[in-house]
């Protein structure tokens, strides 16, 4: 799709990570063609950067990963937008723009891409029609996310002087029509009946019961608040036997369109290329209550040359293929008859995971292994899609029950039960939805992301917890009696258990991966104090640092102290690169190792160890203080973004200000503003912009995820 300078022209650009944006983005191009307006659809990263000076309109949806990055496909926008403002004073001045952000306040730099991208928006001239919106998926996003696309379409209606209502098209008519039937539904009176939770019995080891409790359905006259049901955009015809790309079944392991991929990639810093996988090994006890694996991967040589410690690689993972299978039952089709994908309106083209299947024919099963995520949290939307596709109306109400306001309370259940789309179809019995429509309204399937803990001997090793894992949900039809009941929900992840299995089986595979070089490197300097925080696989960087110290080590280099706080449940079960370590620190290459011990109180008791590692920050104030005040060390986190990523922060915190406490002259070399009279300690808050400042300077880097 090409730039259009035309002034009533609407540009709908995003920065997705994970899928999020760029769907959302779709979905109202879509719509906005549906409203009557002239649209297009692009990654900020394929936006013609030509064409930012003649932009007339533009709606940016845009997330953060990291610690407050913007996603791999807005990388080299960010850089043409910073090159841009250097050059000419104001030369966005004819676009007038909408921005919403999506974040997670679980990271201490919410939403900062949106946040960033609005501030140079309107430093290069740019004004905004519409108000910004943030939205924070730690809480939901549809909170957020749904009222500000409802306010949407008036605003961007007035801007570009679009058709009022009553002269919209038939598409946009009808969205309009949808929302206000579902935003004042009768509750049938068979969901009286029907208040349990609906599920079929596990017969299928892929699917799991949702518990849900419709109760309160009951007691409703009428729902409101549910959101617009998605438009339709794809269409599957069936296609001859013969015209199915016979390229795409050469590998069971890499997606049909990958060749493609590999030569087409816009951006050569993420271009993908074919990786060989080599052995695993388990690096945690039969007992431990996760597994976790070493992996090898031999990349290219040249991509090997380019990789650094801390960087991570992107794998392209398929869906479970039994899930895939379940999927194509429930929707009663053939899973291996070609057929050909379109956008169903010519006017709107299809995004860019399912152009990747639009160029020949392929079977229904290699799009659904490879296209969508079938494991992606449910969205408001796809429930309110689901409803228009059942035949009974307690189906259709229970679902639009769950998508509206009065139901928020049972959404929030269904997600925390990470429920995916064979659960709702098996859960909902009469609904029977198309596979076209399942494409419009899954998210797209991305690649997973690992940092890299080894770059020596020309091949990569990366450290992972298999993501198999068990939920319990309280039953709410237990008796009284048994209020203590719950239900076993059981789940896995994408990648992990897939690289799992082809790394046990005998034939070594291939797979598609892309680097990801970023900023959490071992500083430069000699000399300079090191701290990283890293428990469980949040190590796996770290063991490339030190791999680098010590090759430093014995070049002669001068390196400066490490420090390195590691946490783990029990040192008998799952104390990852234990011999290494001990090694490392015999030999002087790390200074000093604490560990934490958090479900082991023998081995706390006996060696007289923390339960987390944010409490052995705390337990160490004096000389952690000294190493980041005096010394200046730079402090590395790896880990969890919900739990101990901001536990560190308040950690961190609490160190600088028990250490200017018991150090007063301290406080002159923390850049803080001075007090009036008498210098007395540092405040929480001012210890937290100082890590902030730190942040900023590179002097305190986090690779976090949620």
């Amino acid at each position: 799709m090409g730039a259009d300078t035309d002034a009533k022209h609407v540009a709908f650009l995003y920065a997705s990570q994970t899928g999020n944006a760029e769907t959302i983005s779709h979905q109202l191009y879509a719509s906005s063609v549906h409203h009557g307006h002239a649209s297009s659809c692009h990654a900020l990263d394929t936006y013609p950067a030509s064409a930012l000076p003649t932009l007339h309109t533009a709606v940016f949806i845009v997330s953060t990963t990291g610690d407050g990055d913007p996603p791999d496909n807005a990388l080299k926008f960010w850089r043409t937008l910073r090159r841009t403002l250097k050059n000419k004073d104001k030369p966005l001045g004819n676009l007038r723009y909408a921005l919403l952000g999506l974040g997670d306040t679980n990271y201490s730099n919410f939403c900062n891409t949106a946040v960033r991208l609005d501030a140079m928006l309107e430093e290069a001239g740019a004004r905004r029609f519409y108000e910004k919106g943030l939205a924070d998926d730690a809480t939901g996003l549809e909170d957020v996310v749904e009222p500000w696309i409802e306010g949407l379409w008036p605003a961007l209606n007035e801007a570009v002087g679009g058709k009022a209502a009553d002269e919209q098209v038939e598409g946009g008519e009808a969205e309009a029509e949808a929302e206000a039937e579902a935003d004042a539904e009768d509750v049938d009176g068979a969901v009286a009946a029907a208040v349990e939770a609906l599920s079929v019995a596990q017969t299928q080891p892929v699917h799991q019961r949702l518990v849900v409790d419709y109760g309160a359905l009951a007691q409703l006259q009428k729902l409101s608040g549910a959101p617009k049901s998605p438009p339709s955009i794809c269409a599957l015809t069936p296609a001859p036997a013969a015209a199915s790309d016979s390229s795409s079944s050469s590998s069971q392991t890499l997606p049909p369109w990958h060749a493609a991929l590999c030569a087409e990639h816009p951006d050569a810093l993420h271009q993908p290329f074919v990786a060989r996988l080599g052995a695993a090994r388990r690096l945690t006890a039969d007992a431990a209550a996760k597994r976790t694996l070493l992996l090898t991967i031999e990349p290219p040589a040249a991509e090997h040359a380019a990789c650094r410690a801390g960087d991570a690689i992107n794998v392209y993972a398929p869906n479970n293929g039994d899930l895939v299978s379940a999927l194509l039952e429930r929707l009663g089709v053939a899973a291996d008859q070609p057929v050909l994908l379109a956008a169903q309106d010519e006017r709107i083209a299809l995004p860019p995971h399912l152009q990747r299947f639009s160029s020949a024919a392929h079977t229904l099963r290699q799009i659904l292994l490879w296209a969508v995520d079938l494991t992606s949290p449910v969205r408001k939307q796809t429930l309110r899609a689901l409803a228009e596709c059942c035949a009974d109306a307690g189906d259709r109400d229970r679902l639009l029950f769950l998508c509206s306001r009065q139901g928020a309370a049972q959404f929030d259940g269904v997600r925390r039960q990470a429920a995916h789309i064979v659960d709702l179809l098996h859960a909902f019995p009469s609904c029977h939805v198309g596979a076209a429509r399942l494409l419009d309204l899954l998210a797209p399937l991305q690649p997973r992301a690992y940092s890299v803990c080894s770059v020596e001997a020309g091949r990569w090793q990366v450290a992972f917890n298999v993501a198999e894992y068990e939920l319990e949900i309280a039953d709410p039809f237990a008796a009284a009696e048994e209020t203590a009941a719950a239900v076993v929900v059981r789940r896995r992840g994408v990648c992990t258990p897939w690289l799992e299995r082809l790394a046990t089986r005998a034939a070594s595979a291939d797979v598609l991966v892309a680097r990801r070089p970023g900023h959490f490197h071992l500083a430069d300097g000699e000399g300079r104090p090191v701290v990283m925080v890293g428990p469980g696989t949040g190590v796996a960087p770290f063991i490339g640092f030190l791999e680098q110290r010590a090759r430093e080590k014995q070049a002669g280099t001068p390196t400066g102290p490490a420090w390195l706080f590691f946490g783990c449940r029990s040192p008998s079960l799952d104390h990852l690169f234990d011999a290494q370590l001990s090694s490392w620190l015999a030999q002087g290459v790390l200074s000093r190792l604490t560990l934490c011990f958090s479900r082991d109180e023998d081995a706390r008791r006996q060696t007289g160890a923390q339960r987390y590692v944010q409490d052995a920050v705390r337990a160490n104030a004096e000389e952690l203080g000294r190493l980041l005040v005096e010394q200046h060390a730079v402090v590395y986190v790896c880990g969890d973004a919900r739990g101990m990523g901001p536990d560190v922060n308040q950690a961190l915190a609490d160190v600088l200000c028990e250490y200017v406490a018991a150090h007063p002259k301290a406080r002159a070399g923390l850049g803080v503003e001075e007090r009036g009279g008498e210098e007395v300690g540092l405040s929480r808050a001012e210890a937290l912009q100082v890590l902030v400042r730190w942040a900023a300077e590179k002097r305190y880097l986090r690779d976090l995820w949620a």
